[in-house]
């Protein structure tokens, strides 16, 4: 192992010790698109702010979101309250097709038991069953209140994951410390045939 090839290593590693490769979020732009039964729907928009759209029982709140959310996913910011009490949650997507707001035959349902926090969900199996190029619409059902007037949306985020720029110059300093030892390999694989030929003229 030559020098130069060492010190790319100890580089390199020192670049994935200082800079963990982590994604990064994109909040999209959205507005509420529809609702129905939902008080104050415009607080579910972006980030948490503590100030929350409160959907009640047999809600519907529907947002639409400027960017499709193909590949990416959603983060829903919930408020706690006093329990015992619980909300039981379905969300799904559509895409406006033809004019008219069209939804997954499917939904992902959770519970909420008033703890409060962030809900994750990965809606890409729902879109596609929708639209080859992404959902741009979201929908949050609560089915059942149960000892609460209804589930505290704080801020719904339509995310994709993204590499930061420290990943992506770590990405390139790989590729070319690659190159350059295939450049390297190359050179020397073609100076060892030049001295065998060489060689053998001459035995």
């Amino acid at each position: 192992m030559t020098m130069a090839t060492r010190i790319i290593i100890v580089v390199a590693a020192a670049m994935l010790a200082a800079f963990p490769a982590r994604a990064a979020t994109s909040v999209y732009a959205a507005s509420v698109f529809s609702q129905s039964n939902v008080n104050n729907a415009s607080n579910a928009l972006f980030s948490a702010d503590g100030s929350a759209a409160l959907i009640l029982a047999g809600g519907d709140l529907v947002l639409q979101y400027a960017n499709p959310l193909t590949g990416g996913g959603v983060a829903a910011t919930l408020l706690p309250f006093a329990g015992p009490a619980a909300n039981f949650v379905t969300v799904s997507v559509g895409e406006i097709i033809g004019g008219v707001a069209t939804f997954s035959a499917g939904s992902l349902a959770f519970a909420d038991m008033g703890a409060g926090g962030i809900q994750n969900f990965d809606l890409a199996a729902l879109c596609s069953t929708v639209s080859a190029t992404g959902c741009s619409l979201l929908r949050i059902q609560n089915v059942a209140a149960f000892g609460t007037p209804g589930v505290l949306i704080d801020g719904v985020s339509g995310v994709t994951n993204a590499p930061e720029p420290a990943a992506w110059a770590l990405m390139m300093f790989g590729f070319a410390g690659i190159g350059w030892r295939l450049k390297e390999a190359r050179k020397h694989s073609t100076n060892s045939a030049r001295k065998t030929g060489f060689s053998r003229a001459y035995a």
